[in-house]
């Protein structure tokens, strides 16, 4: 090799080892900044959720509307508590991620470990929020539901109950993110103070 030839060569070899290094690197780097992405959207979910229960119960306890939103890409179904479904009196919403805060499987609660029908009274909270994650194929559908259920005292029998509806009481679902929330009233039913809200999205 004359001495004129080995300096465009090493160029040509620094350059070829150069782009396979970045070859290599470049799809776990992806999947990295895809990763913390999807960890940020998990715990923006979380607090979203968190905070729709407290918007809620405030609501449902001081009456008046509010609106909010949720930036993560995903959908919300609206379950009121009239119709015939294993999830009604719920608040679903699904996404798309690469990383979850529960394990594949059921759903796991987050907020309560009493997870009854019936719950007692100032002891246990009068909703329940849950996650699960569900392997689809290189991704995993995350899930988040708000769910009420009654609460009542075992001296009195006297009880409290928050009842989602919607305007037509139909499962509603949307993925703008948005809903507005606004309480219709309360009732008295069966010892139980029932205090309807309605769900609009």
């Amino acid at each position: 090799m004359r001495k004129g030839q080995v300096q465009p060569v090493s160029v040509i070899l620094i350059i070829v080892i150069s782009l396979g290094a970045i070859a290599t690197v470049l799809p776990w780097a992806n999947t990295m900044i895809q990763k913390r992405k999807d960890s940020k959207s998990v715990d923006d979910v979380f607090n979203f959720f968190i905070s729709l229960d407290r918007s809620i119960r405030e609501i449902a306890e001081s009456g008046g509307e509010e609106t909010i939103s949720l930036k993560v890409p995903g959908r919300f179904t609206i379950y009121p508590e009239t119709v015939t479904s294993p999830s009604n009196n719920s608040i679903i919403f699904v996404f798309e991620s690469k990383i979850s805060n529960v394990a594949e499987g059921d759903w796991v609660p987050l907020n309560n470990p009493n997870v009854n029908l019936t719950a007692v009274l100032s002891v246990d909270t009068p909703s329940v929020v849950f996650a699960r994650a569900v392997d689809s194929s290189d991704n995993l559908d995350v899930y988040y539901r708000l769910w009420y259920r009654r609460l009542v005292d075992p001296v009195s029998n006297q009880g409290y109950w928050i009842v989602l509806n919607t305007t037509d009481n139909m499962v509603k679902e949307t993925t703008t993110g948005f809903m507005r929330i606004q309480r219709i009233g309360s009732k008295q039913a069966q010892g139980l103070t029932i205090t309807e809200i309605n769900i609009i999205v």
